[in-house]
């Protein structure tokens, strides 16, 4: 999820001002269930934090808060403590980022409800990986990728495009990939815009455009090209062939 540190002192600070003790009251041992920690912060923090869900976490005490635009945080059982940062297992092999773990698996799952008729997909004639990329058509560094198309493809990495206009919404740039996505040739048509060409601007209604920035922006993709793993992993920026198929190898 995006990650903003502005959102979340402003949420940590709210329970300081209130106090410990006015922020989460003390309850009964029976109380201590996600319904019951769910109304408390409802009910305490502000109306523009909105919360998506708590779920329940294997560390003892703990359960996970995820809230609309903000980094996952943690509030403990008995609802007095909101914990934010990654938490980490300290295992005999080392340490396990658990946090990171649980952002894996919910890019993953993002993921994998889109219909693949949203992607724009260039297949290998093998597929040994697949990988989804949030890409720019004005991005330097996006170009640079495609033009290297074929030897990703040569590795047998299929590359699934979701669009990402840097700029926003309302830019020129998300003129251009929607008319991308919307081409009766999408392929042909990303290649000639990531090539400096000019297409025909073509922005149809349904075009998944916005729902791929707005889904960038949820799974923490803060820059293009941002390639996320059928693991769900988030891989930011430009990553070279050779680079990308030791990774996904790893």
């Amino acid at each position: 999820m995006k990650f903003s540190h502005l959102s979340i002192n402003f949420v940590l600070a709210s329970c300081l001002f209130f106090g410990s003790t006015e922020c989460f009251s003390e309850k009964k041992e029976h109380e201590s269930d996600i319904p019951f920690v769910k109304n408390m912060l409802e009910t305490k923090l502000p109306e523009s934090i909105e919360i998506i869900s708590v779920v329940e976490t294997d560390i003892e005490g703990y359960f996970e808060v995820n809230f609309k635009d903000i980094e996952p945080l943690y509030v403990s059982k008995d609802g007095k403590y909101l914990i934010s940062g990654d938490i980490f297992e300290i295992t005999a092999g080392g340490l396990i980022n658990r946090s990171e773990s649980r952002r894996n698996y919910l890019r993953k799952t993002s993921i994998s409800q889109l219909n693949k008729t949203e992607f724009i997909i260039f297949q290998p004639k093998k597929v040994e990986h697949s990988i989804f990329v949030f890409t720019d058509v004005d991005c330097g560094y996006c170009r640079q990728f495609h033009r290297q198309i074929d030897a990703y493809l040569d590795l047998g990495i299929q590359v699934n495009y979701l669009a990402f206009p840097r700029a926003g919404v309302d830019s020129e740039s998300f003129k251009k990939i929607a008319s991308a996505w919307c081409s009766s040739e999408p392929n042909k048509a990303i290649t000639e815009l990531k090539l400096g060409y000019e297409i025909e601007e073509n922005v149809c209604l349904d075009n998944p455009v916005e729902k791929h920035f707005n889904l960038g922006n949820d799974l923490g993709v803060s820059g293009t090209p941002s390639i996320i793993t059928s693991e769900g992993k988030l891989i930011p920026g430009y990553v070279p062939p050779e680079d990308l198929i030791e990774l996904l190898n790893s």
